[in-house]
């Protein structure tokens, strides 16, 4: 018996059109799961398609999107087997510079639309149970500068899921978290770009180096399969030593 098998189930990722979402759609397809993915614009998921992925404009902001994606998935599959909520967005923006707009798009993103997304999740199938996997960051655990809001939603998703893994044990639900540290991704330019601050960020990493976004796949095909039906309430932290220090 294979406990890591995932052939079969059906998974959604939201915010699966590059970085770590893309490579975990991409490395669970391949592992034999049927995967959702989603995008917040058309031309973002057009690659989906050609390389077997479902893909769905969603807005994880929105009231609707998340309960109308999982109630299709439900009535075309029966069930849909795991959540993963990867979708998230960062700036460099100095606390005392933050405006109104930029600091709702972040807790909106961040925060908001991964409670809604579960909570459409558990509206849709309380009578089955589920498996959330909520992708938070290590900057929701330790301080940073220039990612204080950022940092504020990412600990609030590390919260969010404790309070509901308890909350709906019960029904059948598992809810863990992967906090990945720094990954070579786009979201991530904005650090690699400038020598100076990247030299500083390898410095503190005791692997001394910034991961890959298929290094989260272990992890994450653990917590999708019936190896970890045991495992609810924690968080795997994926960050190269940095948080160790």
């Amino acid at each position: 018996m294979n406990l890591f098998d995932v052939k079969g189930k059906t998974v959604l990722i939201t915010g699966a059109s590059r970085g770590i979402g893309k490579s975990l759609a991409l490395g669970l397809l391949e592992a034999g799961a049927i995967v959702y993915g989603t995008g917040s614009r058309p031309e973002s998921i057009t690659w989906m398609s050609q390389s077997g992925i479902s893909g769905e404009v969603m807005d994880v902001r929105s009231e609707t999107d998340a309960f109308r994606i999982i109630g299709m998935i439900r009535e075309k599959h029966g069930k849909l087997d795991c959540l993963i909520n990867n979708a998230g967005i960062a700036t460099n923006t100095p606390a005392s510079g933050f405006k109104e707009v930029e600091l709702q798009d972040i807790v909106q993103t961040n925060y908001v639309g991964v409670f809604r997304t579960c909570q459409a999740y558990y509206k849709h199938h309380k009578k089955d149970g589920g498996n959330i996997i909520n992708v938070s960051s290590v900057l929701g655990m330790i301080g940073s500068k220039l990612a204080s809001v950022y940092s504020g939603a990412k600990g609030g998703v590390i919260a969010l899921s404790k309070a509901l893994a308890i909350e709906w044990c019960n029904s059948g639900y598992r809810v863990n978290v992967i906090c990945p540290g720094l990954i070579d991704t786009d979201m991530t330019d904005m650090i690699k770009s400038k020598d100076h601050i990247i030299s500083q960020v390898l410095a503190g990493i005791p692997m001394a180096r910034l991961g890959k976004p298929e290094e989260l796949l272990g992890a994450t095909l653990f917590l999708v399969s019936d190896a970890s039906s045991y495992m609810t309430g924690q968080t795997l932290v994926i960050d190269g030593g940095l948080s160790a220090q």
